[in-house]
């Protein structure tokens, strides 16, 4: 035993304890007549070897889905398909976005097309989505940017980053847009856009058979533009007034569904409203009760085909459809942005 005391040759007497209980599904009491140790020193090494990170578990909830609620949005506004992961209660806010991550993750995976196109905006919820990803065979497609890059960074839920993850999973070719997603004026982000390579990738994406769109919300607390810090109080205060309740692809639209008049979107690079939404399979991914107004924005304004959400979610949007009234005092028939 004395060779095992410390460095490489420890950890690899960690190594092989741990795989003999986990793997061989040895009994600690074999594993200590096989090394020569007492049982107790198997625990206390088996327990070391998950400090070293040599054991890394990994626990797959199943997921639920609650089919009544998904029937419920797909008839109140005309969805192609909705998928509800049951939850009964609040939970952590990250906890929530990994699991409806997942399912959304499923969700992908059944209606991707060898051969077909798959575009990407950006967000935390996506990027759960294309972290919890799996997919058994290569998947040739082209996986396209649909809108610039939020600063300089390559954080995981920036579009670039999140298009380079999702093509190395699948096997496909990715297709990136080298600019910032908000610039300073109008006339930038008009001569970025007639650029070569943007071009190139917004035409691209105006071919994508499916987009994969996360749904943002101006609450303070939960915007990730604000709260990233890629635009300031003053704009997220000033989209508020003007009516916005969430975005798509930061696109902001009102509680109505209708986009948000404001000089915003003329700083915008990346995929236009209109090209947006000829996507024929628009898949949007959101939980959570900050999100909810959002989210009936997005169902009215019909911004997606597709949604997962939560089932606390789910209700809340279905509550606010029921009792909201549009300014006018008239209360939204279905079909009407």
């Amino acid at each position: 035993m004395n060779k095992y005391t410390r460095g490489e040759d420890r950890e690899e007497l960690l190594a092989n304890i741990a795989e003999m209980y986990y793997v061989k599904e040895y009994s600690q009491v074999d594993i200590a007549h096989a090394v020569g140790v007492t049982r107790s020193a198997v625990s206390r090494m088996l327990k070391e070897a998950k400090e070293r990170g040599i054991v890394e578990l990994r626990i797959r909830h199943p997921l639920q889905f609650d089919e009544a609620l998904a029937r419920s949005l797909e008839r109140r506004f005309g969805l192609r398909s909705a998928y509800v992961l049951a939850r009964e209660k609040e939970s952590d806010y990250d906890e929530l976005r990994a699991r409806v991550g997942k399912a959304a993750a499923q969700v992908v995976t059944g209606i991707l097309a060898p051969q077909g196109a798959l575009g990407v905006a950006w967000g935390t919820t996506v990027s759960a989505t294309i972290a919890a990803l799996e997919v058994k065979e290569r998947i040739p497609l082209k996986v396209v940017q649909l809108v610039g890059v939020l600063g300089s960074s390559s954080h995981a839920s920036n579009a670039q980053a999140l298009v380079q993850t999702l093509a190395s999973k699948l096997g496909g070719e990715g297709i990136y847009m080298y600019t910032p997603l908000i610039v300073d004026s109008e006339g930038t982000a008009r001569a970025l856009r007639n650029s070569d390579s943007v071009r190139t990738a917004i035409e691209a994406g105006k071919h994508c058979d499916t987009a994969l769109l996360g749904i943002g919300t101006t609450d303070p607390d939960y915007c990730a533009l604000f709260q990233g810090g890629h635009i300031s109080r003053g704009t997220l205060e000033a989209l508020r007034r003007a009516g916005a309740v969430g975005d798509v692809s930061a696109h902001f639209f009102g509680l109505d569904g209708r986009p948000t008049e404001t000089d915003f979107h003329s700083r915008l690079i990346g995929i236009a409203l209109d090209d947006l939404l000829a996507i024929p399979t628009r898949l949007g991914v959101a939980g959570g009760r900050a999100k909810a107004k959002a989210i009936l924005g997005a169902l009215r304004g019909q911004y997606v085909t597709v949604l997962v959400t939560d089932s606390l979610t789910a209700r809340l949007v279905l509550e606010l459809d029921q009792s909201a009234t549009l300014k006018n005092g008239d209360v939204r028939e279905p079909g009407n942005p």
